[in-house]
């Protein structure tokens, strides 16, 4: 069985009302990588895991948890 990095990113991102450009532009990264991103096709790599932690200041575990794939 695989597993997934569920992530909370859009939902922290639209509590903080920010726009994909305008969190891509803080993180240093693409807005395509970071639709990537929200949309599980993409893991961050623990070094932006720590940025987006700091920018929406909560923990690890608030933002990212891992899952089973569905119809595994």
């Amino acid at each position: 069985m695989s597993r997934v990095m569920g992530n909370r990113i859009q939902i922290y991102r639209k509590k903080s009302n920010m726009r994909q450009q305008v969190l891509a532009d803080e993180l240093g990264i693409n807005r395509t990588y970071l639709s990537k991103l929200e949309n599980l096709v993409h893991n961050p790599s623990p070094e932006l895991m720590i940025k987006m932690c700091e920018l929406f200041k909560c923990d690890v575990g608030d933002l990212f948890s891992v899952m089973q794939e569905q119809g595994e």
